[in-house]
């Protein structure tokens, strides 16, 4: 049976279509890497584009000589209950280089006592280990006072490694959901931290990825004429498919779905060509009849729970206020910053950190009529739906 993952698989090549343009533009900027140009990348895109599932595939096809790590802020997040720090996120950076490097069980060998022996001169004060993470086989404590020199190890580490080793060239690595660094106690303090680091090294490449809105805060606090970056990181958008790459798409990876010309029309309609929602859909469509209109939206509308999972997820995570702002650009279809302040029921303080929140998750987005509007159609289609069946919108 052909099944269609609406999760990260173990085998991503055997699911992975297409991506050949992005996939070779963004290989042309890591290759930079090995010839002293630190590559410095901003992916963004719609949440279930394929953007974690791209940059998967990239690093598992480099060639040996290039480690790399991927970290993802929003597992992060999850494990610390919503504290994050810029302490936890070293941290686990820190360890996902452990587990990067003792791939190679030689190399491993050779890096572990140097890097134990330099880790242990850090001086590391007020020892916690009710938190603890083992790396390099010593326990990595909460640290309460010395986050500059464990910044300064974490950071200047991956250089090191390179310049150490006749056999890696490079080092790439990837800080998933970076949006939610804007947590931290001083994101563009952190932010700041990275790009100082970033200047003195010239075989390390840094990629940041995340669902967010281009108009969004965050952006230009990393990326923005005066952010840490100033400009200086590649911004590549990751397009969902056309219509006719999700026809081949559909043929190629679906259980044999068929569909009428209007069936599929509005199959992409619903879809917008976005991997998770395809895949979500298709497996829950029946494969032994042909598809029509009328099929595609008796199961949106009882299967749409199944199909916007990931919605329920982040509406769950969402304050009463962020919910009601959304629900107020659902029903008005959009709104301007004039129009929110007067009508929505919130302060102009309240409406400013909803906007901010929002644009940083992707959720909302800015449009050319200089209205704020619903950046997903699916969380457009999920609350609709459940308005109609249930009479209320989701608690």
């Amino acid at each position: 049976m052909i099944i269609m993952p609406v999760s990260m698989p173990k085998d991503i090549d055997k699911y992975f279509f297409n991506r050949t343009k992005d996939i070779n533009m963004i290989n042309t900027q890591l290759s930079t890497v090995k010839f002293d140009i630190p590559p410095q990348l901003l992916i963004t895109g719609y949440r279930g584009v394929g953007k974690t599932f791209l940059l998967k595939k990239i690093l598992n096809d480099q060639n040996s000589d290039i480690l790399s790590v991927f970290i993802d802020v929003s597992e992060i997040m999850g494990r610390q209950k919503g504290n994050l720090t810029e302490e936890k996120v070293l941290k686990e950076l820190l360890s996902a280089i452990d587990d990067e490097i003792s791939q190679n069980k030689t190399s491993y060998k050779k890096w572990v006592s140097k890097i134990t022996s330099n880790f242990k001169k850090l001086g590391l004060k007020n020892y916690d280990f009710s938190d603890d993470v083992n790396v390099f086989d010593i326990p990595i404590p909460v640290i309460s006072d010395n986050y500059d020199k464990l910044s300064k190890f974490v950071m200047e580490l991956p250089q090191k490694i390179v310049d150490s080793s006749d056999e890696i060239n490079g080092f790439i690595i990837v800080i998933d959901e970076f949006q939610l660094l804007k947590n931290v106690e001083d994101p563009e303090a952190f932010f700041w931290l990275i790009r100082s680091f970033t200047q003195k090294q010239f075989n390390v490449g840094y990629v940041f990825t995340g669902s967010v809105s281009k108009t969004s805060d965050i952006i230009n606090m990393i990326n923005g004429p005066e952010g840490a970056f100033g400009g200086r990181l590649i911004q590549i958008n990751i397009e969902p498919f056309t219509f006719e790459e999700t026809k081949r798409y559909i043929d190629e990876k679906s259980n044999n779905l068929k569909f009428t010309d209007e069936g599929f029309e509005r199959f992409y309609a619903c879809t917008r060509g976005i991997p998770l929602y395809i895949n979500s859909l298709s497996t829950v469509l029946p494969n032994n009849i042909i598809c029509d209109e009328n099929i595609i939206k008796q199961t949106l509308q009882l299967n749409i729970d199944q199909i916007a999972i990931m919605w329920i997820y982040i509406w769950g995570r969402l304050s009463q206020g962020e919910k009601d702002f959304i629900i107020y650009l659902l029903e008005h279809d959009g709104a301007s910053r004039h129009t929110l302040d007067n009508e929505l029921g919130y302060s102009k303080s309240s409406i400013t950190r909803f906007i901010d929140t929002l644009s940083n998750q992707g959720i909302i987005e800015f449009n050319q009529d200089k209205q704020f509007v619903l950046a997903d159609k699916m969380l457009k289609l999920w609350l609709k739906i459940k308005f109609e069946t249930t009479g209320f919108y989701p608690l």
